[in-house]
């Protein structure tokens, strides 16, 4: 019985994590009414379920760090004031609470029902592969000569061909690839057997060259940025030959070098400041100002949301979008959530120093700091698959705090 328990528990978790793909498939081939936009809602639920199952409802103190627990809370309660605070436009705000918070779920699900170190493993090869399959998808693209869309084209960037694979826009495939591509170099130090060992190369080669090939120049310094900081704390020699492989792909490698000019041009800049990038950032710090503490109110700039209820643009920056929404007190809240979570799951990290899981860990620990910076210049955690992939990430670490350094022993959970 408690081995079928385990069995289905495993298949619910595989289907949420196939959510990239299995969310394409579902609005482009199976347009089945109802199904396409709430299919992700019945997943999450389900795993809810299970975790309260398991845990018959009671969770003690220790269930979760107390370094990130209060940020967490104090994150729910300004996103319930916001709710409380804005009836007028209860729908637009209950639209935009969801936006935020839903997919935030899925740390609870990569912390309580992973109980095992060789399901955490088993879990981040599956992200990955899914992650390989999108780069090939992307590559074929670019290899076909498949058409990308004017919009994700800068005008003076005519006839380049960006991949986005199957999922929004070539900068969420950016994104998507400085979060598994690190990973997929973490499992070529990490798999023993050969035949693994190759397919990880060769994942890893894929992916980077999607990445390139994605052209999301936000990605790229999302990433650089992430590998600086790590090796900043951990290898400075290791960081200066960070600085001058980058130098040499600016220098070396057309796509990158034609992007990253392009983005120094004043041509760039005048366009960025007038209706592009930098104006939208200041237009959000112009919002936050007539609201300086609680902000506009959730849903009402800057996304999604404020799009479809209030015809505001997109900001390119989830940070700014949060300042406009919830003012400084939000931002600021915000902020110490994200700094306490990677201040825990980096000291985490180094306890796993001399493991054969370290670099791994150190793959993971990497692409969820680049996607995090990427959200500085665009509203990636607006984007389902990546919002959740980087909560269960994040608690899937949590987990892996909870297990014997080394071995793939239970957790005190099972």
């Amino acid at each position: 019985m408690l081995q079928q328990w385990n069995n289905m528990k495993k298949i619910w978790l595989y289907v949420f994590l196939s959510f990239p793909l299995l969310d394409y498939i579902l609005r482009n081939w199976l347009p089945i009414p109802v199904i396409p936009s709430l299919w992700d809602e019945g997943v999450i639920f389900v795993l809810l379920l299970y975790i309260f199952l398991q845990y018959k409802g009671k969770f003690a103190k220790e269930d979760f760090p107390e370094a990130i627990f209060y940020p967490f809370i104090a994150f729910i309660v300004l996103g319930i004031s916001h709710l409380i605070i804005d009836l007028p436009n209860f729908a637009a705000t209950l639209e935009g609470f969801r936006a935020v918070y839903q997919y935030m779920i899925a740390l609870f699900i990569g912390m309580f029902l992973i109980t095992k170190l060789e399901d955490g493993i088993n879990m981040l090869r599956f992200i990955t592969i899914i992650g390989t399959i999108a780069a090939i998808v992307g590559l074929l693209q670019v290899i076909l000569g498949v058409e990308t869309p004017a919009s994700w084209i800068d005008a003076s960037e005519q006839g380049l061909t960006r991949a986005f694979s199957f999922v929004v826009s070539p900068n969420v495939l950016g994104s998507y690839m400085i979060l598994v591509g690190p990973m997929a170099l973490g499992f070529v130090f990490y798999e023993k057997n050969k035949g693994w060992k190759l397919f990880w190369v060769a994942s890893f080669i894929i992916i980077v060259l999607t990445l390139v090939f994605s052209g999301s120049r936000g990605a790229w310094l999302g990433l650089f940025g992430a590998i600086a900081i790590v090796f900043l704390f951990i290898n400075r020699k290791l960081l200066i030959a960070t600085l001058v492989g980058s130098i040499s792909l600016v220098m070396f490698v057309p796509m990158i070098r034609s992007r990253m000019l392009n983005l120094f041009s004043m041509e760039y800049f005048e366009k960025s400041s007038n209706d592009g990038r930098i104006g939208r950032w200041l237009d959000a710090f112009h919002i936050m100002q007539k609201d300086p503490f609680f902000g506009r109110g959730l849903g009402h700039y800057g996304g999604a949301v404020g799009d479809r209820y209030f015809g505001t643009i997109y900001v390119d920056s989830y940070y700014f979008k949060t300042i406009a929404e919830t003012g400084i007190i939000g931002m600021m809240i915000y902020a110490w959530l994200i700094i306490a979570t990677f201040i825990f799951i980096y000291k985490n990290w180094k306890l796993w120093k001399g493991s054969i899981e370290f670099y791994l860990l150190g793959g993971v620990f990497i692409g969820l700091l680049s996607v995090i910076l990427h959200n500085g210049v665009e509203n990636i955690f607006e984007v389902p698959f990546m919002n959740s992939y980087f909560w269960f990430l994040v608690g899937l670490l949590l987990a892996f705090s909870s297990f014997k350094k080394g071995d793939h022993h239970e957790s005190k959970h099972e």
